[in-house]
């Protein structure tokens, strides 16, 4: 019988590091950029293995679009460190494989998981979220395997920004569909999701939870099919062979308890999925999933 130790995303993050294993997110969801009240924003553009950051982001509401250039899947783990903490102390951090010298760079009080932001993308896929910031500073990392078994920010796929100041910038009240999460699925509206506008997910659980949209990559590709190619990828850090029965679109990383989170819808005609995990297990065998069709 499996057992699983409750802990932060964060300290699992980087435990994943330290122990060179991918902490599987199942799958993950899409968009692309609409706008929100006022203007603070952040893209970070995704590569073999770097990022490329542009905007200077207030605290608040901010709109990131994170895109990933690659030929490679890319994730940005995004997490508040101490104030001042530089790129070549977190760094250091990374090449040491201490989870203990990745903690002590962490913010301290509490859990510094940044809920909300832009999770995996499968190549040329772009997503943007509105996403709340504090002041301070922060680190974002890809932890998805690269061909020789290690985590890219292991190869140098790290980096840190800071925000500062005080937005005015408020989440998107125009073109917003609400979703749903709760402990027996993923709700939307009798209608369904539209191509394009925003959704508000709100998580109504008792713990943390992903939201994610895949798009399937065949007519016949099933939820079943696209979880355990994922699995296998992060579990083994292997890609499986044959194409993958759906594309990562991009995604919340996380809709804390009770929380909401915003991101931006722009789809192709196509057959899609939600994917909701817990991320208080490590590889959530049951994740929470809704298919549903555009056009």
């Amino acid at each position: 019988m499996r057992t699983h130790k409750r802990r932060s995303r964060v300290a699992r993050l980087l435990a994943a590091l330290s122990a060179f294993v991918v902490v599987p997110a199942t799958l993950a969801l899409s968009t692309t950029s609409a706008g929100a009240a006022g203007s603070n924003t952040l893209t970070v553009k995704a590569g073999e293995y770097t990022y490329v950051l542009k905007g200077s982001p207030k605290a608040g509401w901010t709109q990131i679009t994170f895109s990933n250039a690659g030929v490679e899947d890319h994730m940005m783990a995004m997490v508040k460190l101490k104030p001042g903490t530089t790129n070549a102390q977190l760094k250091k951090a990374i090449l040491s494989n201490d989870q203990n010298a990745l903690q002590k760079v962490a913010a301290p009080g509490g859990d510094p998981t940044v809920y909300g932001a832009p999770s995996l993308l499968s190549p040329k896929a772009s997503t943007t979220t509105m996403t709340k910031l504090g002041a301070g500073t922060y680190g974002i990392m890809c932890f998805v395997p690269a061909p020789d078994g290690s985590p890219h920010a292991a190869h140098g796929m790290y980096t840190v920004f800071t925000v500062s100041g005080k937005s005015s910038a408020t989440p998107p009240t125009d073109g917003v569909t609400d979703v749903t999460i709760t402990d027996s699925g993923i709700t939307t509206p009798s209608s369904g999701l539209p191509a394009h506008g925003w959704v508000k997910a709100t998580n109504n659980t008792s713990t943390g939870r992903d939201l994610t949209e895949a798009k399937y990559t065949s007519d016949s590709a099933t939820f079943d099919q696209a979880n355990a190619y994922y699995n296998e990828f992060f579990g083994s850090g292997k890609a499986p062979d044959g194409e993958a029965p759906a594309t990562l679109d991009g995604g919340l990383s996380g809709i804390a308890k009770g929380g909401t989170g915003y991101f931006e819808l722009d789809l192709d005609n196509g057959r899609y999925v939600l994917v909701s995990s817990n991320q208080d297990i490590d590889n959530d065998p049951n994740p929470l999933h809704l298919d549903f069709t555009i056009g």
